[in-house]
């Protein structure tokens, strides 16, 4: 693919110049450095309050911690990477960049690919850390923290948010505004999210690689939603190629 290699680097260098590849690295890296503090402490800190809810609710426990750290991630994390995706393409169409870099010997697809491998790198960054901080706090806090189960949890976290790069890529492909693009994206999102959760179509739709995930942390019984991932796979692929074909009928 024309010019790819050359892209991806300029794209790498404009993550790191703006600070995007820091900013994601450390907001992922806090939520997993906060969030098993704030599972094991919350209790004594709800007594300090005057309210003992240990009759209630259970100890907190290391798998609980996970959880609650993929469930952070689905919301803030999502969030936190379509509003680095959603100006991507938009903002350079409104600068000029984009006509400038596309009148030189690069294709479309490289254009679009080389933007999200470009994000992907600066969001499998960030999920690193936060799985490696999560993971050892919760090591050091609780016993028996399951690190296989965490780390397959935090590869289909990977892939969801890849979805939400490459939906949100679409949509500031399409549009100028990239406030437009970005709501969109969550839009989107959303959208997928609440229809996973029907009978017979929401086992292969995106939310259940959630589902998933979670099973590997609690070890429950689960069936292993191959088709989900597939479904996604695919969503992330047609998304990418509907950004730059409409972006090559647009006027640049």
């Amino acid at each position: 693919m024309k010019g790819l290699l050359t892209l991806f680097k300029k794209e790498l260098k404009e993550q790191l110049r703006t600070n995007r590849l820091i900013i994601v690295g450390g907001v992922f890296l806090f939520f997993g450095l906060s969030t098993p503090l704030m599972t094991k402490y919350l209790p004594d800190l709800l007594k300090l309050g005057g309210q003992d809810l240990s009759a209630i609710f259970p100890p907190p426990t290391a798998a609980e911690a996970m959880l609650q750290y993929a469930s952070t991630m689905i919301q803030f994390g999502v969030l936190i990477i379509i509003l680095v995706a959603m100006g991507a393409v938009s903002r350079e169409r409104e600068s000029g960049t984009a006509a400038l870099v596309l009148s030189k010997p690069v294709g479309y697809p490289a254009f679009i690919i080389a933007k999200f491998k470009a994000i992907g790198f600066t969001t499998l960054t960030g999920v690193s850390l936060g799985w490696l901080a999560c993971w050892g706090y919760t090591y050091l806090l609780f016993e028996n923290a399951p690190a296989w189960g965490f780390f397959l949890q935090n590869a289909l976290l990977m892939l969801y948010l890849s979805l939400a790069i490459a939906v949100t890529l679409l949509f500031s492909s399409l549009f100028r505004n990239q406030l437009a693009a970005g709501a969109l994206g969550l839009v989107t999102i959303v959208v997928l999210s609440i229809v996973s959760s029907l009978p017979w179509v929401g086992k292969y739709l995106p939310g259940e690689l959630i589902s998933w995930g979670n099973s590997l942390i609690t070890g429950e019984p689960a069936s292993a939603a191959w088709g989900a991932a597939a479904v996604t796979t695919a969503l992330i692929v047609l998304s990418l190629y509907l950004a730059w074909t409409s972006l090559r009928k647009k006027e640049i």
